[in-house]
Order: structure tokens, then sequence, then C-alpha cells
């Protein structure tokens, strides 16, 4: 009789605790945001949560007997109670956010700003970009220390001797004031400002010649970037080749500015980025190495209490060899809990120790719910741990080495399973060739890395060395070689890939189904699937139709420039022509003003308005217009100036107008579901 296997989240208990706790860091994130300032909102969630601790405590005291009865109900309250938990960590961070802002705007002329930055400077076109951490604000009378985070900009002044001085661990001291991020993101495209914010960065900071003044250097400190370039300076010695040492050191430190462009976007066409990008990928490479020096060591108490810490000394000490990036430390996390779960208890579940980690991760962290590389981190390992065994399992090879690199592809080829989704949805393509390019590049690639590991302690040696740095060199060239020519095949990458949050779920559930099926073979499992995939279909077709019956106006955001289209369905983008003259589309009425030339004159003949569109004016057009528009939303595109638009702003707001500044809240689409222009 066949012993059926238990749900996951019997194997995995920690996962009835992850779940809502996610469910109430979106909540707070996407219903809550904005609104929970209202005492009552944020007494309901505690209430909530007391409530729910009490009734536990309660049922804690009743017979054996009667708590399994009432162990639904238990079930419900713990989960109302973490819940409750995510709603909380995550109003905390936005809460802390909103007081950084009001400190900042509250500051008034004459304040010091005394900042340390964190990463060093990188030249982007007339200005030097880096990320810092406000330390202290203050003036004479007062200072008040903080840890606000903040990208900063820098005029290029080659006149200044101390220019060269700045990098990570310098502090500076400026009186300019921070300004907030502003959303200039378009349609389809990335949005700036959000992935700031999600990063704890709110504020940005421009630097213009001379308004700054270096405080200190910290050369001396920077233990860290001494060894990285202590590492990169081996590899160079060692390594031939200019981009064959540019992506050595990617592979070894994460450090990728040296590599080609076209090289970098052809290791992203080909599906195989995850290996010159410092990920899990790598942290699994050594700690399936260190696997396997402590398998061949027979003592049952070494492996039991000795290799538990070396390998947490390895993986950390990695990590911050990388530069401790918060991808890398994600990942050491996630093994830790795995090689620790391990070392309590021999056969505990990976399944658990995963949940955990992300557990722990989210309540320190709750925006790395919408990080990429949280989410393809996991979705890669708990993919490993479902389906590595058995696509393994699928072939046999007679020679030792070729079984070594199929558990390798092996490893790589179920990691694709729950990532593919994600890929889809974040980067809008797919590697076709990705299964042939990982079966190739992975097992080149952990070569590679053992290689240059071995080279930085032996690299100096006379033969061993020049063996260590000629192999590895010829491995880097043949790589490169292999992904440059797999990227130049015809129809290497599907692009313009388009699916939602709830198609990616129901690819999910379309993957569990099928997997349930394989293994079962049991029919119920594909009539699932068949049903969740109609649902996709269905939800792709009826946004189709919709986009079909769609007319769109898009302001789009272009720096200094007005750029206005409309869009028939799912037609191309076509300009629009009109000026100083009212339009309609479907029952909205607009009128563009593009001129102050006749300006009365277009007023006059216009009775209603709903949305105006203002561009390429020398001067506001908001006192005229307000006395014949008090209810329509004025829409102000990118043609106009900065320094105008804050003018402009105040001048809006004291009249109580609804507006919109493309320059600072991004692009402004409307669509209509019927009619066409006039």
């Amino acid at each position: 009789m066949s012993v059926s296997t238990p749900p996951f989240w019997h194997q995995a208990p920690f996962t009835r605790l992850l779940f809502p706790l996610v469910i109430g860091i979106v909540t707070c994130y996407y219903l809550l945001h904005g609104i929970f300032t209202n005492a009552h909102i944020h007494a309901a969630v505690y209430a909530a949560a007391g409530v729910s601790i009490a009734g536990l405590l309660c049922i804690a005291q009743l017979t054996n007997f009667k708590k399994y009865r009432y162990r639904f109900l238990q079930g419900v309250l713990l989960q109302i109670i973490f819940i409750s938990l995510g709603i909380t960590v995550m109003q905390n961070v936005l809460q802390l956010r909103a007081k950084e802002t009001e400190l900042i705007a509250a500051r008034k002329d004459g304040t010091v700003y005394i900042m340390r930055l964190t990463e060093p400077l990188q030249l982007k076109n007339k200005t030097y970009k880096t990320a810092a951490v406000i330390e202290s604000i203050g003036n004479a009378k007062q200072e008040l220390k903080t840890q606000i985070k903040i990208i900063v900009h820098l005029a290029v002044d080659s006149s200044r001797s101390s220019m060269h001085l700045l990098t990570a661990g310098s502090y500076i001291a400026t009186t300019i004031q921070p300004t907030l991020v502003p959303d200039t993101h378009n349609p389809g495209g990335f949005n700036y400002k959000v992935w700031l914010f999600r990063h704890e960065i709110t504020h940005q900071l421009y630097l213009a010649k001379g308004s700054w003044t270096l405080l200190s250097s910290k050369k001396s400190k920077q233990y860290l970037q001494i060894l990285q370039q202590k590492i990169r300076t081996r590899l160079q010695q060692n390594i031939t080749g200019k981009q064959e040492k540019a992506v050595a050191a990617a592979l070894l430190i994460g450090y990728k500015q040296d590599i080609d462009s076209d090289l970098m976007k052809a290791y992203s066409n080909t599906g195989v980025i995850h290996v010159i990008a410092i990920s899990g990928l790598h942290l699994g490479l050594i700690y399936g190495l260190l696997i396997g020096i402590f398998n061949w060591i027979p003592d049952a108490t070494i492996k039991k209490w000795i290799a538990p810490p070396t390998m947490l000394l390895v993986l950390w000490g990695f990590a911050l060899l990388t530069g401790a990036g918060p991808s890398i430390v994600r990942a050491a996390v996630m093994f830790s809990f795995i090689i620790i779960a391990t070392m309590v208890k021999q056969n505990s579940s990976i399944l658990n120790a995963l949940a955990a980690s992300a557990f722990f991760l989210l309540l320190l962290h709750p925006f790395y719910l919408w990080d990429i590389g949280f989410q393809l981190s996991y979705a890669a390992v708990l993919s490993i741990v479902l389906y590595r065994k058995k696509i393994y399992d699928v072939l046999y090879f007679k020679y030792k080495w070729m079984q070594v690199c199929w558990q390798l592809n092996a490893v790589t080829l179920s990691a694709q399973i729950l990532t593919l989704p994600l890929v889809v949805y974040h980067f809008h393509q797919f590697p076709n060739y990705f299964l042939l390019s990982n079966f190739i590049v992975v097992p080149l690639s952990s070569i590679i890395l053992y290689g240059c590991l071995l080279i930085l302690p032996f690299g100096s040696l006379a033969y061993i060395g020049k063996i260590l740095s000629v192999a590895t060199s010829w491995l880097l060239t043949s790589m490169n070689w292999i992904i440059e020519k797999m990227n130049a095949l015809p129809y290497a990458t599907t692009s313009n890939l388009e699916i939602n949050a709830v198609q990616v779920g129901l690819f999910f559930i379309v993957i569990a189904y099928l997997s349930q099926f394989i293994q079962t073979q049991k029919n119920k499992w594909c009539f699932y699937s068949l049903i969740a995939i109609l649902i996709g279909m269905s939800i792709r077709t009826y946004d189709h139709v919709k986009e079909d019956r769609q007319t769109t106006l898009t302001v789009w955001f272009v720096p200094k420039k007005s750029q206005i289209t409309t869009r028939y369905g799912p037609g191309p983008e076509q300009p629009l022509q009109v000026n100083n003259t009212a339009f309609s589309i479907g029952h909205t009425r607009f009128l563009r003003i593009g001129q102050m030339v006749q300006l009365k004159d277009s007023i006059a003949t216009v009775s209603k308005v709903d949305i105006l569109l203002i561009s390429n004016l020398s001067k506001s057009p908001i006192a005229l217009l307000s006395k014949h528009f008090k209810r329509a939303l004025y829409v102000f595109d990118s043609s106009i100036p900065l320094w105008k638009m804050e003018g402009w702003k105040k001048e809006a707001e004291s009249l109580h107008l609804r507006h919109h500044f493309v320059s600072q809240q991004g692009a402004f689409v409307h669509q209509s579901s019927n009619g066409k222009e006039n």
C-alpha cells in the first residue's frame, strides 16, 4: 500500500505563518496606505489582534477534546494575528518614510546636512551619481541624528582637488535641501520613484559646483573595498583578455562595471544573466561544494558540529566578499536557516527553513516582497527543492563526469520552472534557447567560479598558478564565445510579452496542478489545470476585446518637450494635432492650450471642458482659465520648466484647482471605452 505524501503545509508548518504575514503586508500597502492615519482603522487592527490572542488563550484552557473541536477557530484566530502583524510591520515602514519627508520639509535655509556616501561615484552624463545616508541635520542651535537614505548627483568639478577623494565612506556637508524624487514614469515603463521608495529612498539631492564640502574620506576604514580591489588585481594579473577579466570579476565579487554592454545583453537574451549576477546561484554552488567536501568525512560528530558552523562562516564570508548586497545577503540568510535547521534536526524540512527565512526577512524589510531578486531567489530554491530530483531521475549516464554535469543542469532546469512566470512578468521577454544555454553555461560557469577561487591563494605560485590562469582564461573565452553565438541565432528572444499579476498567479496554479498530475496520475489535477488555463485565456481575451474598444489619450513625460498622443484600440500611437481647440474622446471634453495668442477667443467658443491640456506657455494661464473652468482637471505637460512648475503649482493649489504636473507626477493617461476624437 502506497503512503500518500503529506501536504506541503504539514511539511512546512511555517508557511501557515508566512502567508497571513504576506497578506497583511500587501493589504496595508495597497488598501490601507494613505488612510491608515485614521485612528479608527489603526485601533481596529490592534483590537482584532488583541481579541484573537485572548481567544487563543481561552481555547488553551480547554480540554484536549474541546481544543480539537475548536481547531478551525484556532487557525482563523492565528491567521488574524499574523495578518495584523503584517499590517503593523508595513505601517511602521510607511510612517518612517512619512516622518523623514516631514523632517526634511520642515528645515529652514541655513540647515547643514552631513551625509556619508555609501557607493562609489558613477559618471552619468554631466554628473556623478551616488547614494548616501544623511547622518546629521541641524544648525548652530540644534542637531538631529538621522539615517535617511538619499540619491546624490554631484556636478563634475575638475577644478576641485578633493573630487577624486570621494568614495564609499566619505563624509560631505551641504546646506542644499534634498527634494522629493519626482514620479516621471511613462505607461509600460520603469517607475523609478516606486523602486526607490521600496528601497527606503524618497529624496534626492543635486549639488552644483562649490555647494558641498568634503569632511573626510575615511579611506583607511574601507577594508572591504580594499579587499575587493586586491581580488580584482589578482584576477587581472592571472586572467588574459579584457572581457574575460571583466566576467571573472563579475562571477567572483559581482563587479560588472567593466563588462561590455553588448556582452551583458547577450547574457540576458540567452537566459543566463544569473551566472554573472551575484545571487543565490553562487552561494548554492559554494554550499554544494562544502556539502560534497564534508560528505567525504566519515566522522559523524564532525558532520554534525563542525560542518554547520564552518559552512555558515564560509557562506557569510563570501557574502561580505562580494559587497554584501541585498540579494546575496538574502541568499545567505536563506541558506543559514537551512543549515541551522539541518543541524538541529537531521530530517528537517527545507521547505520549512525557506518559509522561516522568508518570514524573518519580511519582518525586517517588508518591501522585500516586491523585490525582483527576493522573488526570483525564493522561487528558484523552492523550484529546486520540489523538482530537481524528478528531473535528475529522467536521465542516467554511464560516466561519472557526465552524471555530475547532468546533476548541475537538473538544478538549473528545475529552477526555471517557478522563475519563468516571474521573468516574463518583470522583463516582458523569454529566452527561447534558455534550456540549451543553461545546459552548457551552468556547468562551465561553476568550474570557472571554482577556478577563480583557487587563483586567489595559488595564483602567485609558479606552475600551479600558470595552469590555473591558462585554464580559467580559456574557459572564460569559450563561455563568452558560446553566449555571443547563441545570441546571434535567429529567434533567440521572444519580446513584448505582457502578463498581469492575476495571470502570474494562474501560471503558478497550472504548474502546481500539472505537477500533481505527473506525480499521482490522477486525471482530476489535469482537469483543474485546464480550468486554470481557460480562466487565463478568458482574461486575456477580455483584455484584448476591451483594448479594441478603447481610446487612449496619453500625455508623456519627455524632459523639456510636449508629447501628447492618442491611440484607438490596439493601433499605433498618433500625435495629437489640435491646438487651442476643443475636442472630445467618448464623453470627456478636452481643451488643448499650446499658445497664449488668441487664448481668450478660444475660451469663448467652449462651453464645457473636463480636462485642460497645457503646454509650451511662457506665462501662467491659470488665473484666466480658472474664471471659466473651476471644476476641470488641469494637466501640465513636461514642456513646463521646473522653476515655472513650482510657482504654477502653488497658484493652482491656492485656487483649489485639480491639477496634474507630468514633470512631477509622471505621464497622464485617459481611457475611454467609446467615442472618437471630434
